[in-house]
């Protein structure tokens, strides 16, 4: 067997992206429809069979979930003298692991991963279905920062198990402790590894740490975590009610946690109040759906709930027609706007191949500094690029003493003390007078606060001076 095969089904191999214990990822590109893929190939000896079926199990998950936040997979299939492989999409960037070794995230970036990460496990779990393996390694950061969840492989409904002979399924070090303790996965969980991979994201580390797997899992079992010193005291109070043995006892959703967390890290308040909208607004939300999601899988896509929807019959026709869809770009200038169709969240601009089914009304972008703007689609709209505005921001004008006179760009605006309304787009100068004071003058700035107080200087030294050099020039003329 070539390590290095040609294709792979009926796809074309470009390169390798990455090789591990398990397999090999390859870049290749779809010869029909013209666009770049990777190709998971599972190493041969590794239980082709189950892996083949985990794979289908993956394949089944992406084609009921369509959120910007999750991989979508395309194709599975078995390459004889290869082995099973898995088509998915081809995402630009890296694992959040990998960014992790080079250590912690600012508090800011970590919770604009975390954000989009709960988004997608909240829309998991709206289908019913369990990640069961949530971690670092399993989320990709895009080089325009968004994040994918990827690897549904032993996802599941919460009614069973891969396998029957496997305590857990998933990553030891980020188990939770009733699944030590012999308990079913659950949504539970899920969060449990959730905010083992936000505590990482933040202090670089595990909070159970040991020498070996079993000392790892002994400490999960039984132990108290051991959070980083470093920790300010309102964060390390969230991260231990997060991590209790009892799932009764921690945060009850990701919402929850997410709003927990914004509220204890030391952030500025302009940074928070841009985030608590977003935190606030997380919902479950499934993305774009089939139509049932909360059937069983099937491989017959007529099969619903154990009963046969016979397509033939024209009224089942037309109650059942897939919708029509379309694929959208959204650029906005600046990048970096978080944006919702409908309601739905659908990442950060700029976004590529955001497939809308059905009847898509409403955009909506925003992005601190920026005036939120809504855009109604148009049914030919394929392309689209978008300016935001920059919104309007406040000085606080205080001077010593009070009652100067405030020219905002030349125009009288009042006098000291007061709060300023400055207009976002453009340049403007603020200028202060006060009889027997000298003028005082600054270009504002967002997020740069004046002095406060302005301490304005008297003019009497300066009028003296003016006086001695008029008497000096005349006492000259006339000297002549």
């Amino acid at each position: 067997m070539s390590l290095d095969p040609s294709t792979i089904g009926r796809y074309k191999v470009l390169g390798t992206l990455g090789a591990g214990a398990m397999g090999t990822v390859y870049l290749a590109e779809d010869p029909l429809l013209k666009r770049g893929l990777a190709i998971k190939v599972v190493r041969e000896g590794t239980g082709n069979t189950e892996i083949l079926e985990r794979f289908k199990r993956e394949a089944e998950i992406s084609a009921r979930l369509n959120h910007p936040n999750a991989i979508t997979v395309f194709d599975v299939g078995e390459e004889p003298g290869l082995g099973p492989y898995l088509v998915m999409e081809h995402v630009d960037g890296q694992s959040l692991s990998e960014l992790l070794r080079r250590g912690p995230l600012p508090a800011e970036a970590a919770l604009d991963l975390l954000l989009q990460a709960a988004s997608a496990l909240e829309a998991v779990h709206g289908l019913g279905i369990l990640h069961r393996d949530i971690k670092p390694g399993n989320f990709l950061v895009t080089q325009e920062g968004r994040l994918k969840l990827m690897d549904f492989g032993i996802a599941r409904g919460n009614q069973g198990r891969l396998t029957s002979t496997a305590v857990f399924l998933g990553t030891p070090a980020y188990a939770a402790p009733e699944l030590l303790a012999g308990a079913r996965a659950s949504e539970a969980t899920d969060r449990w590894a959730f905010t083992m991979t936000a505590y990482e994201m933040l202090v670089g580390d595990l909070p159970y740490a040991g020498d070996n797997v079993g000392a790892i899992l002994y400490r999960i079992a039984h132990e108290t975590p051991t959070l980083s010193a470093d920790l300010p005291p309102a964060v390390a109070a969230v991260f231990r009610r997060a991590l209790e043995k009892d799932p009764a006892a921690r945060f009850p959703d990701l919402r929850t946690f997410l709003i927990a967390l914004l509220e204890a890290l030391p952030l500025t308040e302009g940074v928070r109040e841009a985030f608590r909208g977003q935190v606030a607004n997380l919902a479950r939300t499934t993305g774009t759906l089939r139509l049932n999601p909360s059937a069983p899988f099937s491989r017959n896509p007529w099969v619903w709930g154990g009963g046969v929807l016979v397509a033939g019959l024209l009224g089942g026709f037309l109650l059942f027609r897939p919708q029509a869809s379309r694929t959208l770009s959204i650029e906005s200038r600046p990048a970096g706007a978080e944006v919702t169709l409908d309601g739905t969240p659908l990442g950060r601009t700029p976004l590529r191949q955001v497939v809308v089914k059905g009847k898509a009304e409403l955009l909506r972008l925003e992005k601190p500094d920026y005036q939120p703007l809504e855009y109604h689609l148009q049914p030919s709209d394929r392309d689209i690029a978008l300016r935001l505005v920059p919104a309007p921001f406040e000085v606080h004008v205080v001077t010593e003493p009070a009652g100067a006179e405030i020219l905002l760009d030349g125009s009288t605006k009042g006098t000291t003390p007061q709060v300023l309304q400055v207009p976002g787009e453009g340049t403007h100068v603020l200028h202060l007078k006060l009889d027997g004071y000298l003028p005082w003058n600054t270009t504002l700035e967002r997020h740069k606060p004046l002095p406060d107080p302005i301490k304005l200087q008297k003019t009497r030294g300066r009028k003296l001076s003016e006086e001695g050099k008029l008497k000096k020039f005349f006492k000259g003329i006339f000297a002549k």
